[in-house]
């Protein structure tokens, strides 16, 4: 299974800050932008649609004497002002006062010249949208007029649509039907104030985008300064103590969370040192044992035991820490020989030191280990361990292996007759002297070399044990 792609939480907080100032403050930029666009669309449609009102009713007030050249007029100076069209269209979708054709109609239905044609009138052609036209001359319970955008040659207008009843008042001229006269349109260009919309909208954009980046360092380094950085010093800590190294700290100075974190993982890295260099103190089968959670168990196991010899005199006539130096080399150097041959230490008794040995050769593991404590001791360099000399037994058999003590304090051990066997043996031994059960000669015979068999009687036992002497080892053995 590949392993995972390693994102550092820089990159992490610093896309989590900038995603956020995005939706946050686009949000907040495209509402406003859309309230101010849609406030300023409903006061232009209110704007127009009042000034649609306003014509309707100016329309009425005007026609009602029947002085179409006044109408006319008055609809050719209002478009001179301001940016608004105003037309009224007939309900055939013709422009009104272009011709007299609805003044003959009147005068047909009054019988006489009501009024006067008006001469050199012409139809420019323009022409409302059909579509919406035709919706205009529809009845309108809501008398709402009908409010549309239309773009002419890359410009944009608003139109409105209104269309005018056929009253009460004005059917003596243009008879009952039909409702509606016609259809007041006023258009409106509102190219310029979009292109203002464009504008603002724009400049907020770039507004939006220098506050976010601006937003963006300001919280990235305070981020960084922050959090990341402490973090940082605090998994540097935690990796130096996994290296073994538990000389580094976490120097952080926050009064905040973090701080209170840099200061527990300084108080973890000094138990943990604590409990590193106790653990000097305890077997590796302990450790495992913890590891496990193991009460105890039975198991065939290679047991030795070496002791100096004559050690309570040598220490009578040496200072106290030239003693304890002295024991420590020993008992150093033969814990090395032992794990180096795959053994494990149980314990320290005083200047006895209690190994046992459980991989696939056990027993030839055992007297290698036995051979070379005794090799380095005889070398050249014994004055460095004091002149000492240790005694060596070596048995092997069924044991218990298991947790033994109290609750505050206890320790994962062997226990039983075959080690008590190994204790006696070394007890046996002479300085410089290796003796070995005839069970674990049995199973090394023919890669050790040794004396015996002798038998001995050793505390403990009715009978004589079966006992050899090794001397060292054969052929591949060595």
């Amino acid at each position: 299974m590949a392993a995972e792609k390693f994102t550092p939480i820089t990159r992490k907080v610093n896309t989590i800050i900038v995603l956020t100032l995005i939706i946050g403050i686009g949000t907040i930029i495209g509402l406003s932008y859309w309230y101010i666009s849609s406030t300023t669309n409903t006061l232009n449609n209110k704007s127009l649609n009042q000034e649609a009102e306003y014509l309707y009713q100016t329309i009425r007030t005007i026609m009602i004497p029947g002085q179409a050249s006044l109408a006319q007029g008055y609809f050719e100076n209002i478009a001179s002002i301001g940016e608004n069209k105003i037309t009224i269209f007939r309900q055939t979708g013709k422009k009104a006062f272009s011709d007299n054709t609805t003044i003959e109609s009147v005068n047909r239905r009054w019988g006489f010249e009501k009024f006067h044609p008006a001469a050199n009138r012409q139809d420019d052609g323009e022409k409302p949208l059909d579509r919406y036209f035709s919706q205009a001359l529809q009845p309108n319970p809501a008398g709402k007029p009908l409010s549309f955008r239309v773009i002419k040659n890359n410009r944009v207008y608003v139109d409105i649509y209104k269309m005018l009843e056929n009253t009460i008042k004005c059917r003596p001229c243009h008879g009952e039907l039909p409702t509606a006269r016609g259809v007041a349109a006023i258009e409106k260009d509102i190219t310029s104030q979009l292109s203002d919309q464009y504008r603002t909208l724009g400049f907020s954009i770039i507004i939006f985008v220098f506050v976010v980046l601006s937003l963006a360092v300001i919280l990235s380094q305070f981020m960084k300064n922050a959090v990341i950085k402490p973090v940082k010093v605090i998994g540097d800590v935690c990796m130096e103590v996994t290296n073994g190294n538990f000389e580094s700290k976490v120097a952080i100075k926050n009064r905040d969370e973090i701080g209170t974190l840099g200061q527990t993982v300084n108080k973890m890295v000094e138990g943990l040192h604590e409990r590193f260099k106790l653990s000097k103190y305890v077997s590796s089968s302990t450790i495992d044992s913890l590891k496990t959670e193991k009460k105890g168990e039975r198991l065939p196991l290679t047991i030795l035991f070496s002791d100096i010899r004559s050690f309570t005199s040598y220490a009578e006539n040496k200072q106290p820490e030239a003693v304890v130096e002295s024991l420590n080399k020993i008992l150093n150097f033969q814990s090395e020989i032992i794990h180096r041959n795959k053994g494990d230490i149980d314990k320290y008794v005083g200047d006895e030191v209690v190994a046992f040995f459980s991989n696939d050769n056990p027993e030839l593991s055992a007297c290698r280990s036995a051979l070379q404590i005794q090799r380095e001791l005889a070398g050249d360099s014994n004055t460095k361990y004091g002149n000492l000399q240790v005694g060596i037994g070596i048995n092997q058999g069924e044991v218990i292996l298991g947790m033994v003590g109290s609750e505050r304090r206890a320790d994962y051990t062997i226990i039983g007759d075959n080690v008590n066997t190994a204790s006696r043996l070394c007890d046996v031994a002479k300085a410089g002297q290796i003796i070995i059960a005839d069970s674990i000669y049995r199973k090394v015979k023919e890669q050790v070399a040794t004396e015996g068999p002798y038998k001995v009687k050793v505390k403990g036992k009715n009978l004589f044990l079966r006992v050899h002497i090794l001397k060292g080892l054969k052929g591949k053995a060595k």
